[in-house]
């Protein structure tokens, strides 16, 4: 008998010594018809505080952002989850049959699923960058999701999409005089400010317009302040040749054409999301105009104390690379009011 109690002490204490799995980052697949989203679940998750990323495109990558100073400060604080959207980044799968935004909304429904299941006292804040901006604001918008997160921040957000919005950037291009802009704004760009009805995703010359208007923006530094500060040789360097992410996939998936979103304006709606919310936005951005930060900040649905806007003078469409230590003290200020430590 004292043999057996002997024995039964011993697989406890071996058992409360086993190594832990989960010490590090976690990689996941989420599977929905037909594709596998890659999960990064990195930094501090285990405070029980967690930051679902909706990155920009659409069709680009969470490759970019980590990189930064800023963002790994931000995950010395809290979790990151990181998951590549459908046909985006190094996800697997396309079916293009499903690339809508309602889609891309159910699959965060089955990301948040899983992330829930997984991390299940975990609380959680969620935050859209660009493209992320509008289907963050999507996301939100479906009441059982709002549930589910403590706060909302956009980032130089795409929540406008609407030809006004877009014909902004345009009229600023053409102010800067940028080579074969008047010629293509005039002879294929059409984008009506009434109707909405554009060629966003019609091709011309083997590339989709939109990627034209995105050249031509950034040739009028409508991206960028300082581009040095946002992808310099080394960030190149290491995106290519060390990163988990797959770079071919964005060149090839990028913009993704998802339908029912260009054209929209989800400003109109913005009222449904109440929970506390932090708009932040490079007033040098043309991409995702900064005319659009005060309007999203003013239709946001949270009280007046619940929410606040971040202008960066001297930040184009990527603040949290070009002001970082601005970005990283808002985002700390934010999350530590709506996901207490």
């Amino acid at each position: 008998m004292t043999r057996v109690l002997l024995l039964l002490i011993v697989s406890v204490w071996l058992a409360g010594c086993a190594v832990d799995f989960q010490e590090g980052d976690e990689h996941f697949y989420v599977v929905h018809k037909g594709a596998a989203m890659p999960v990064w679940v990195t930094g501090n998750w285990r405070s029980d505080r967690i930051l679902v990323h909706v990155h920009g495109g659409p069709g680009t990558t969470n490759g970019i952002y980590f990189q930064k100073d800023s963002y790994r400060r931000i995950a010395d604080q809290v979790g990151i989850a990181f998951y590549e959207q459908r046909g985006a980044g190094s996800a697997l799968g396309l079916h293009r049959e499903y690339l809508s935004t309602e889609q891309l909304v159910e699959d965060a429904r089955m990301v948040m699923t899983v992330l829930r299941a997984r991390y299940p006292r975990a609380r959680f804040a969620l935050l859209g960058h660009s493209w992320g901006g509008f289907l963050g604001s999507a996301i939100l918008l479906e009441p059982d999701l709002q549930k589910q997160f403590g706060g909302w921040i956009e980032m130089d957000g795409a929540h406008d999409a609407s030809c006004k919005s877009w014909n902004h950037g345009r009229d600023q291009v053409l102010a800067k005089g940028i080579a074969g802009a008047e010629a293509f704004y005039r002879d294929v760009w059409k984008c009506d400010p009434v109707t909405n009805e554009n060629n966003q995703l019609e091709e011309y010359k083997g590339k989709l317009i939109h990627l034209w208007h995105s050249e031509f923006v950034r040739a009028a530094g409508g991206y960028d302040v300082q581009p040095d500060r946002v992808l310099t040789n080394a960030d190149i360097a290491e995106n290519i040749f060390r990163s988990q992410f797959d770079l071919f996939a964005v060149t090839q998936h990028s913009p993704l054409p998802v339908q029912n979103f260009y054209g929209r304006d989800l400003t109109p709606r913005l009222g449904e999301i109440k929970i506390p919310a932090l708009v932040l936005w490079g007033t040098h951005d043309l991409i995702t105009p900064a005319i659009n930060a005060e309007p999203a900040y003013r239709a946001l649905g949270a009280a007046p104390q619940d929410k606040e806007l971040v202008l960066f003078d001297d930040s184009g469409h990527n603040p949290w690379a070009e002001e970082q230590d601005k970005f990283v003290l808002a985002m700390t200020r934010f999350l530590d009011k709506v996901l207490p430590p």
